[in-house]
């Protein structure tokens, strides 16, 4: 009779260990699945938000090869003054530089915006998965702590 009161309780505490052991993984495997998922979902936005930034960066790279090309035109046109009316192509090539110095910081400025936009968007995200991870592993611990018994 002792021997079998010795084995109920032997089997009893291994279905006990069996039952903590399961649900622990389990909880593991869902904070693992739900981790996974948003780091993965955070993995998808940079690839979207460098895809945006490439297309943002070759429009821009356009307008500037555009504004350059233009400025090559201006210049032509400005030759025939230089033989003719020297102090006039002189201020007309002053005020064409100064021009054009402007138009090529503004492009500069705005690659530089849309830089700025894409690391703020990515950052963003950042964040809010580093906030939806924290929340997981703080979620995970109170599940861990109710499968362990105490």
């Amino acid at each position: 009779m002792e021997h079998t009161a010795t084995q109920e309780r032997a089997a009893r505490a291994f279905e006990h260990s069996a039952t903590t052991l399961s649900d622990t993984t389990a909880t593991y495997l869902d904070v693992n699945q739900r981790m996974i998922g948003d780091l993965t979902e955070l993995s998808v936005r940079a690839a979207k938000e460098n895809a945006r930034l490439v297309a943002e960066l070759q429009i821009a790279a356009i307008d500037a090869l555009h504004e350059s090309q233009a400025a090559v035109l201006r210049w032509q046109a400005m030759w025939p003054d230089a033989l003719t009316d020297p102090l006039r192509w002189h201020q007309t090539a002053l005020a064409e530089m100064a021009a054009s110095a402007q138009r090529t910081i503004s492009l500069a400025g705005a690659g530089a915006r849309v830089v700025m936009q894409a690391a703020d968007r990515m950052q963003a995200a950042a964040v809010d998965t580093g906030r939806r991870v924290r929340d997981i592993v703080e979620g995970s611990g109170a599940s861990l702590r109710r499968s362990a018994g105490g």
